[in-house]
């Protein structure tokens, strides 16, 4: 009621209001009729309260300031020294790993209308007739194209060629039940350009030459599913080799080495060839990723037949396993051994030694670089997601490889100079249960591989 320098009250009036409001005796009234009322949940009026009084210029330099004037920067500090380095090394390792792979893959992948290659593709595959292009179909064949005729199922005719002259031609029949399997096929083969770098880990990148390998396999084999993650299976098979000049290259292996202290270079070789398996799958497939253990065993055991001189067996035994570290990353690790073992006569032919490199076991060298009777690889990779599909039907992964492996006359006899590291880096292309496949480059003492790849073996 009484405000201080309001008009019509004297210096008196003034100073006597004052010292009532001292005494209490006239207390200001509660602010309660001056709060701005809540506006209505309903409507469009601000919900700010009036400011208690109005602003200075002063205050009104500082707000204005505050708005238009960017945040403040800091000095330089320790972490910001340490952070630079960082930076620069990190930025094209994420270009390259992380944002060059998504946009590619995007890019590739993005929806198109069917062209009329894809639409006539589509009508004689829904005939039986199906083309199709395989990035390898045996040691250093180089891509293939290959044509599958299957329109009168069980029963198949394959037949393929290859960039480098290899050539496969086989025919059989499927018979697929609930828990058992029945195959038989007819193959026909020819390896036109097979590296051979000579016998053990001391061998010279420097000697490599090639040799063709033609060969007919023919082959019965039967399996059981025992349960939902054992399986067993075995079979019976006829095998002839020849080996001969390379095709498409003059660096045979008659010229630099001896050919006679090579069994089964001179001479044609006939097996009938025993074997047996079993493979424990413990793994599942989610969300793009494969989780669990996964292990294996393989026995063939070679008899010779007219004319061959010559008895042994091969063993192969893997172990594989899974680790999701979320959603996005994993780790992939893979043991593998190889072993050769002469039951009589000439011994192992030389093409049926335990080999080391190529995706099997040595990515960071190419295919069988070092043979001799025993193999073993210990494989690992990192798997991180960089890019999606919008409907999560594909996504592509850009995976860092360490393997490490040596060959041996026995697994015993190995030591540390014949270890041989290999490392890496590529990208994998997968649907959600499946992979579809992959590219990847390998790097080693002896320099760098390369290639495109429609399966793998982990």
């Amino acid at each position: 009621m009484l405000a201080p320098g309001r008009a019509g009250y004297s210096a008196p009036t003034a100073g006597l209001a004052l010292l009532l409001a001292v005494t209490g005796v006239l207390a200001p009234p509660v602010a309660r009729g001056q709060e701005t009322p809540t506006a209505p949940a309903d409507s469009a009026a601000p919900a700010d309260t009036v400011p208690p009084g109005p602003v200075t210029p002063a205050e009104a330099d500082a707000i204005r300031d505050t708005l238009q004037r960017p945040p403040a920067q800091y000095s330089a500090d320790w972490v910001d020294v340490v952070e630079f380095p960082l930076k620069v090394i990190g930025w094209p390792l994420d270009l390259v790993l992380v944002r060059l792979p998504g946009w590619l893959v995007g890019q590739l992948t993005a929806p198109r209308p069917p062209s009329g290659v894809v639409r006539a593709y589509r009508a004689v595959s829904e005939w039986g007739l199906r083309p199709m292009i395989r990035t390898t179909i045996g040691p250093r064949s180089a891509a293939a194209v290959e044509l599958q005729f299957d329109r009168y199922y069980p029963f198949y005719v394959h037949a393929a060629v290859s960039r480098r002259l290899s050539q496969r031609y086989r025919t059989g029949v499927i018979l697929n039940g609930r828990t058992t399997w029945l195959t038989s096929e007819a193959k026909w083969q020819r390896d036109a350009q097979t590296p051979f770098y000579g016998i053990g880990s001391a061998t010279n990148a420097d000697d490599r030459s090639f040799y063709r390998r033609d060969w007919w396999d023919v082959v019965a084999r039967a399996g059981l599913k025992v349960s939902q993650a054992f399986i067993v299976a075995g079979g019976a098979a006829y095998e002839h080799n020849e080996i001969d000049d390379p095709v498409g290259t003059s660096s045979s292996i008659f010229g630099e080495f001896r050919a006679d202290s090579l069994y089964g270079a001179n001479e044609t070789t006939e097996y009938l060839r025993l074997e047996v398996s079993g493979t424990l799958n413990l793994t599942r497939w989610e969300d793009f990723q494969q989780r669990g253990v996964t292990a294996g065993m393989a026995a063939r055991s070679f008899f010779g037949l007219t004319g061959t001189d010559s008895n042994f067996r091969l063993l192969t035994g893997f172990l594989q396993t899974y680790l999701p570290v979320n959603a996005q990353q994993m780790f992939a690790f893979r043991v593998i051994s190889d072993i050769s073992r002469d039951d009589g006569g000439e011994g192992v032919p030389f093409y049926h030694l335990s080999g080391l490199g190529g995706s099997r076991s040595a990515l960071g060298f190419p295919t069988r670089r070092f043979v001799d009777y025993d193999m073993l690889s210990f494989m690992s990779e990192y798997r991180f997601e960089v890019w999606r599909e919008l409907h999560s039907r594909m996504r592509a992964e850009t995976f860092l490889f360490f393997h490490y492996g040596a060959v041996g006359e026995t697994i015993g006899s190995i030591e540390g100079g014949d270890w041989q590291p290999s490392y890496g880096l590529g990208v994998r292309l997968s649907r959600p249960t499946a992979l579809l496949g992959l590219a990847y480059l390998g790097f080693s003492a002896e320099g760098m591989t390369a290639g495109i790849r429609g399966s793998w073996p982990f």
